[in-house]
């Protein structure tokens, strides 16, 4: 008879340690528990570290990119962000008229263009920024409604010093330098731009919401309408009815008589 050899059995052992590895080898480790607590404001934006390597834990420097190089690891840092609530522009507005109205008119507009930093750590463009579109699209209306002005005021004293039109011949090139000097001048009464823009922005975000309840048209073709009737329809207007006034006042016909 043949023999045959019992069976024989693998045994695979398998070993479970009792803790895993530890990944926070830096932070606090005195501490039981590592834990952050934050508030955010309305379109405020923070990055937060999730690798336990950064050197401004929690919040995110970098460090996992040369970590997962390192390691073959894939994290990456968590990102919150909280949306801008329409009213933050009426707030901010609201906060600006308060803590400026003890000073002059020209003391609270021409400080806005300083670069020195308030309580929040913001310039006064930066500021303006952080308000939003409703102050974007003010301040676009009020700097087309300056430049009409400038333009009527150029017509106004061309005219009336040659007794001539800007667009009779020959005239165009120097009706245009002396709408250079009021354009310098323009320029240099910009802080006042700025704050009337801030002012009146509030009025902007209602106009855009108005136009979103009448039409029933959705928040970006509203917009779309806003400047198309403010900023484009507003200023040809103020344009064209400056001149006229300009030209009424000089005496002198917008269009030269045909010889």
């Amino acid at each position: 008879t043949e023999g045959f050899a019992p069976k024989q059995r693998r045994h695979v052992l398998r070993v479970q340690t009792s803790r895993r590895a530890q990944i926070n080898l830096n932070i606090d480790l005195d501490s039981p528990k590592v834990a952050t607590q934050d508030n955010l404001a309305g379109g405020e934006k923070k990055v937060y570290c999730r690798c336990w390597q950064s050197g401004t834990f929690p919040l995110c420097d970098g460090a996992h990119v040369a970590h997962n190089k390192d390691t073959g690891d894939n994290v990456g840092p968590l990102i919150l962000s909280v949306a801008k609530s329409p009213t933050d522009v009426n707030a901010a507005v609201d906060n600006f008229a308060s803590s400026t109205e003890k000073k002059s008119i020209v003391g609270k507009l021409s400080g806005m263009f300083k670069k020195k930093k308030s309580d929040d750590g913001l310039t006064t463009k930066e500021r303006l920024a952080k308000l939003g579109l409703s102050a974007l699209l003010s301040y676009g209306w009020v700097s087309n409604m300056s430049y009409a002005v400038i333009l009527s005021l150029s017509w106004y004293g061309f005219s009336e010093k040659t007794r001539m039109s800007p667009l009779a011949p020959g005239q165009w090139k120097p009706f245009l330098a002396v709408y250079a000097g009021f354009y310098v001048f323009n320029n240099i009464i910009r802080p006042l731009r700025f704050g009337a823009s801030v002012i009146i922005s509030r009025y902007f975000d209602n106009f855009v919401g108005f136009i979103e309840k009448k039409t029933k048209l959705s928040r970006k073709w509203s917009i779309a309408a806003v400047v198309f009737l403010a900023n484009v329809l507003g200023t040809f207007a103020a344009m064209g009815l400056g001149v006229r006034i300009a030209s009424t006042a000089a005496g002198v016909p917008i269009f030269p008589p045909k010889p």
